[in-house]
């Protein structure tokens, strides 16, 4: 813990001189909440701006603690200090944790679309194979089916066949590919 001090001579003249008070709590006590502070956050720059920020509170309410007469000042600083650290180490934490969660769920996601293009073009390089030993008119309406992704009546045009013929041959071209389903997956 840190040295003491006349904890009333101190806090009068906090009242009177609030520059010398600060001054003097500054070069007394600066250093000793440095090192507590950075055992607490691991970082000595953010150790140093909690400090600053301590002794601006100081500054800013002066008046008010140099009227209360109970815990010595001291005990003040270290207290805001703590507080100040821990909040800072538990943001910087979950921030940390937040990020590496994010960067994780990214990369997983990167990875798995790479993974799932590359099983989609396998699949489908196996099923084109598999689909090119069907008959002529089952393998066209598949393809046409499966590439330009046509309806059963612009495959029919385009075949220049009914809509029956190519109902029934995606039919039997789909039950053929079921046999293999398989070997595909």
């Amino acid at each position: 813990m840190l040295a003491s001090i006349d904890n009333d001579r101190f806090r009068n003249l906090l009242l009177s001189w609030p520059e010398k008070a600060i001054t003097f709590l500054y070069e007394s006590y600066y250093d000793r909440l440095i090192r507590i502070s950075e055992r607490l956050t691991f970082d000595r720059k953010a150790s140093e701006d909690i400090v600053q920020e301590t002794f601006t509170l100081v500054w800013e309410q002066h008046k008010l603690l140099g009227q209360q007469r109970g815990q010595p000042l001291q005990h003040f600083l270290v207290r805001v200090v703590k507080n100040k650290s821990i909040s800072f180490y538990r943001n910087k934490a979950r921030t940390d944790a937040g990020r590496l969660k994010y960067l994780n769920g990214n990369e997983n996601r990167h990875i798995d679309s790479i993974e799932a293009g590359i099983i989609s073009t396998e699949k489908d390089d196996s099923i084109r194979l598999i689909i090119s030993t069907f008959p002529r008119r089952e393998r066209e309406c598949l393809l046409l089916r499966l590439d330009q992704e046509m309806s059963m009546a612009e495959i029919a045009r385009q075949l220049n066949v009914s809509k029956k013929a190519v109902e029934r041959s995606l039919t039997s071209g789909k039950k053929r590919l079921r046999k293999y389903k398989a070997s595909i997956l």
